[in-house]
């Protein structure tokens, strides 16, 4: 109760940090622009001819919605927790009333007016650049495509969160992230389509990857059936769940390992 009154305060001051800090960040959100350079690569292939029912149109439009994906969906709170429990403000932080997992969330999310401005330039000139994306802009689309996009952030936040918990058994965890990223690159669709790997997509749909990465991109485009659509849904609130749980489980005996070592 006390994270649910005190969230849109921490929400405010992550915004404030946000703004102090505006430089970094946009580094940081310069650093994520990689489904440009894949459009690049796979337009250039589509010239020859369509690749199944990705010509250059939809490239463009699939890698566009990867970018904004991929924009709100950003999290470090691995490097967070790394850092503070490497210099000890991890202390700091379990004496405050709110747990530093909530207050965490609130400053990653904090982030997102800052990101949405970003991107505003960058969807508008597309979408004046290139006239005919194959999106399906109906009302119940875009809505689901940022309820999946905000179960996608979620996720990748908890994942984050656990491998941060880590550092408490390891001193410093960040490798178990880079390892997890490469996995989450290939099979989320961030790199290739997943439908371009018909070998790869039969077992990736029921992994993680995918809900953290291309299935609010693939609404948006109208590429699953409604059976699709629905268990593709299913599958990621059910990932979520079960990360929740994980990293419940993880923070109690992590708090133990931490407060028997004297933290």
């Amino acid at each position: 109760m006390n994270e649910l009154r005190a969230f849109p305060t921490m929400l405010r001051i992550g915004f404030q940090e946000l703004v102090a800090y505006r430089g970094e960040v946009l580094i940081w959100i310069l650093s994520t622009t990689m489904p440009l350079i894949m459009y690049a690569v796979w337009s250039t292939i589509a010239q020859a001819g369509p690749i199944g029912r990705f010509d250059e149109a939809t490239f463009a439009a699939y890698f566009l919605s990867t970018l904004v994906v991929r924009q709100l969906t950003s999290c470090w709170i691995v490097w967070e927790l790394n850092y503070a429990i490497r210099t000890g403000s991890f202390s700091t932080l379990l004496l405050r009333p709110v747990s530093p997992i909530a207050y965490y969330a609130a400053e990653n999310l904090g982030a997102l007016p800052f990101r949405f401005l970003v991107l505003v330039p960058v969807v508008g000139g597309a979408w004046l650049f290139f006239r005919d994306l194959p999106f399906v802009l109906s009302p119940s689309r875009l809505a689901l495509f940022f309820f999946t996009t905000f179960l996608a952030w979620l996720l990748i936040f908890l994942f984050q969160a656990i491998f941060g918990l880590l550092a408490l058994y390891t001193e410093q965890s960040l490798s178990f992230q880079e390892a997890w990223f490469g996995l989450w690159a290939m099979l989320s669709g961030y790199l290739v389509p997943l439908e371009l790997m018909p070998k790869v997509a039969v077992f990736a749909r029921w992994l993680p990857f995918r809900a953290m990465g291309s299935l609010p991109t693939e609404i948006l485009l109208g590429h699953l059936s409604d059976a699709d659509l629905a268990t593709s849904i299913l599958t990621q609130l059910g990932w979520v769940v079960v990360t929740l749980i994980l990293m419940r489980v993880i923070w109690a005996r992590a708090l133990l390992r931490y407060e028997a070592f004297g933290g």
